[in-house]
């Protein structure tokens, strides 16, 4: 068990202290020009000592516990000054994100192109334990981990491409990218076709249906959609295209 500084040293003190006051009590008990001390004035010699005994160890606990509580307020301090500087950085990395959305934002409703993502993590199949003569492990539609993956895209965008990787989760294997069309990925299995869906006036879902059929191995699933938008057609460039009237 480790023990902090002050009460190592308090613990020194007392030890020192205890053994002045031991060597001080037998020097008192020994007679000094051979005729014995009164009893009484060797009682109040050894109260004494006791006394000092027992006020150095009350003085050095008292020493260690202000200790104590003055690095405990210098921790606080030094803890609340660090989490104000880390709240600090933290809120200024998320202007810069808002900021970057911002202008990424911007730049679609500029008709630039653009991609969307979303990732999961689907666990190997929920296979129940069955006797050793049943034949190997199996999974089934019904028995696979699934699992709608959707990507949010602006609305007014047009899907121009959907990919679908995946690979072992925590590990240095690069991404698989499953074939355009391909029914499945390795484990996993891709639904048909992508379905899309409004979210709210300014984005919607791309979304495809994904299942991990394999009995041992969970797996990292990521979809990524790529969009574009549609030039502008001539009556929104007439509509914003300035009057030449003057008043």
């Amino acid at each position: 068990m480790g023990l902090s500084e002050t009460i190592v040293a308090a613990i020194i003190g007392a030890l020192a202290t205890m053994a002045t006051a031991i060597v001080q009590l037998v020097r008192n008990r020994a007679p000094s020009d051979g005729r014995p001390k009164p009893k009484k004035s060797r009682m109040r010699s050894a109260l004494a000592t006791i006394a000092l005994m027992i006020g150095c160890i009350v003085g050095g606990y008292a020493w260690s516990a202000l200790r104590a509580v003055s690095a405990k307020e210098e921790l606080t301090a030094t803890m609340q000054t660090e989490f104000t500087r880390q709240f600090s950085e933290f809120a200024a990395k998320q202007s810069q994100a808002a900021a970057a959305a911002n202008g990424s934002t911007i730049s679609a409703s500029n008709h630039g192109a653009g991609s969307a993502e979303a990732l999961v993590q689907l666990p190997p199949c929920r296979i129940t334990a069955q006797s050793a003569d049943a034949g190997p492990i199996t999974c089934n539609e019904n028995l696979a981990q699934k699992v709608a993956l959707c990507a949010a895209i602006p609305a007014r965008a047009e899907t121009s491409k959907v990919r679908l990787q995946a690979r072992v989760p925590k590990s240095e294997a690069p991404w698989v990218e499953r074939d355009a069309g391909a029914p499945t990925l390795g484990s996993l299995h891709v639904g048909s076709a992508a379905s899309e869906s409004p979210v709210d006036p300014e984005l919607r879902s791309v979304c495809l249906d994904v299942a991990n059929w394999s009995v041992e191995d969970t797996l990292a699933v990521r979809v990524i959609v790529d969009y574009d938008f549609a030039p502008p057609t001539a009556t929104e460039l007439t509509a914003a295209a300035p009057g030449g009237a003057t008043l």
